[in-house]
């Protein structure tokens, strides 16, 4: 008796091949027709396999050869799945959901014309105290709020631009459509007016002499309210080394693809670039980023990052492809051996330096370039060599669901892409289309993990406004982070048992943080991946 079909929820391109799974037993599987009930292909399931990661035997539902576009349905025994979408398009409207997550998650007021009943009043628009000294105020309102809380963290957020600008300066093409925000038609695709949110939010803050501010963020937890709703008391937290380089690379970046749209932006960007770096020669010895000891951790929302490498790599690497200063070149030369060249993650992004030096127009040293693609082909060898193990064709080992990993599961994808675009190898690009797949219902749990998007999709994200709002369904266009076998929050380790399968340590409700949050990094990952294969 077949227990569960999971397949991608949002559809199949019609080229690419066509995989939907089933556990428990079936002789036979059809496709069908959703108007009208006409069976259009005929299949055997696969002999079942056992994937380890979520102890399921799965059998493997191919249907490649299927070469019709239309409304379909799978129906193995008494067992019907939801309805999904063949097309050579299918992920255009979820492409454009994740970017509209970005205007949902914006600090400020939501107008209802464009947020319909998402809308929210003007939220945490007062000046908010330094932690070092509560007289000093800032102006830093904007920017959009990092994940299911309210704070706002400088580094997750240049991790998100980086994705969203690589994903436009790589595939232009692919962003040509309104997004509905109320930038939309000034001329300037929504991704970059988007972009631009969290731009001028960064350039807030940096400190006159070139320093930035790590986040704003409470001390404590912030309780399910509404953001204007929001009184817990923020501050600005200390200017760190790993903001001050992630910051200058971003906004170098930027300022080379505003450019065209806004000159004296562009520049303004590249000037706030150069200050960051002045400030990083200036304070050489580098210190990590640590929360004060009075500061709730799951309130302030951040990580540990004792390796300044990769940030500074990133920097240095945009700086020379902005300005072609040789001796950005020079450092570059003597960093890359220190740095892991494939992440793009919020303290792992060496891989956004690769990006800019491999793709970008400025002469390049072969030995630099030797090496970002040997690690790119090992750790795409390596994704590919999970994914042929796994019965779900997920690229992860056991020890991979943990916090984020849904976030990893694209940024992987985005490395495959990467190294297919190098290497032209079929199978990169294959498995990173199954990770888009996996996140989009083809795992064990049969969900997909964006909401809105789907047949059976998230319901219940760690995410304020979504619980907090009169609202029945949540907000839509939002990547939650997945699986995570660590119980790093009170509900998960009262409710999921230890030895739960890695793959399964997850629950769809508000109180589980560690599984079930929402940010932005997740969908700007998302929103590269979709944004490549909807083509």
């Amino acid at each position: 008796m077949v227990k569960k079909i999971m397949l991608n929820q949002v559809g199949y391109i019609n080229k690419m091949p066509k995989i939907a799974y089933l556990t428990g037993s079936a002789d036979y599987f059809q496709i069908v027709r959703a108007k009208g009930g006409k069976t259009v292909f005929s299949g055997t399931p696969s002999d079942p396999v056992y994937d380890q990661a979520s102890g399921d035997n799965v059998s493997m539902l191919d249907f490649s050869d299927l070469d019709e576009n239309g409304e379909f349905y799978i129906r193995s025994g008494l067992k019907r799945s939801g309805t999904f979408t063949i097309s050579d398009y299918p992920y255009k409207a979820l492409k454009l959901s994740l970017l509209k997550g970005f205007y949902y998650s914006r600090c400020g007021e939501l107008d209802g014309s464009f947020a319909g009943e998402y809308l929210h009043g003007q939220c945490h628009s007062d000046l908010v105290p330094t932690f070092e000294n509560n007289f000093v105020r800032l102006d830093v309102s904007g920017g959009w709020h990092d994940s299911g809380g309210y704070g706002k963290y400088t580094v997750c957020t240049c991790t998100a631009l980086g994705h969203l600008l690589y994903a436009y300066s790589l595939f232009p093409d692919r962003f040509s459509e309104s997004s509905d925000i109320p930038e939309s038609g000034n001329g300037i695709p929504d991704i970059l007016n988007e972009c631009r949110v969290g731009l001028e939010w960064l350039m807030k803050m940096q400190t006159r002499d070139g320093g930035v501010y790590h986040k704003v963020a409470p001390m404590t937890s912030t309780p399910i309210v509404m953001p204007e709703d929001d009184d817990v008391i923020r501050y600005v937290f200390p200017r760190s080394h790993q903001a001050a380089a992630c910051f200058c690379a971003v906004t170098s970046l930027a300022s080379r693809i505003f450019s065209p749209f806004d000159e004296e932006f562009s520049k303004s960007l590249n000037e706030a670039s150069i200050n960051a770096w002045i400030w990083l020669i200036n304070n050489p010895d580098y210190k990590p980023f640590v929360n004060p000891p009075t500061t709730v951790i799951s309130a302030a929302g951040d990580f540990f990052d004792n390796n300044n490498d990769d940030d500074m790599f990133w920097a240095v690497c945009e700086l020379y492809e902005t300005t072609g200063d040789e001796s950005f070149h020079d450092i570059i030369k003597e960093l890359y051996r220190n740095v892991k060249l494939t992440g793009f993650l919020n303290r792992d992004n060496g891989g956004f330096g690769a990006l800019s030096y491999m793709f970008g127009e400025r002469p390049a040293d072969e030995k630099v370039i030797y090496e970002i693609k040997s690690q790119m082909r090992l750790r795409a060898d390596t994704l590919c060599s999970l994914s042929r193990h796994s019965g779900y064709g997920t690229a992860k080992s056991d020890e991979d669901y943990i916090r984020g990993s849904n976030m990893y599961s694209m940024t992987d994808s985005m490395l495959l892409i990467m190294a297919y675009k190098i290497f032209d190898c079929e199978e990169y690009i294959t498995t990173a289309y199954e990770q888009l797949g996996y996140v989009l219902g083809k795992n064990p749990m049969g969900i997909c993990f964006v909401t809105g998007i789907g047949s059976d999709s998230v319901k219940r994200p760690h995410h304020r406004p979504s619980e907090a709002d009169d609202v029945e369904d949540p907000v839509p266009g939002l990547l939650v982070c997945g699986p995570n076998k660590r119980s790093q929050d009170k509900f998960t380790r009262w409710n999921i048992p230890s030895e739960e399968a890695p793959a399964k340590c997850y629950y769809d409700i508000v109180y589980s943080f560690s599984t079930n949050e929402a940010t932005i990094y997740c969908n700007s990952a998302a929103i590269f991946v979709t944004a490549y294969f909807d083509a």
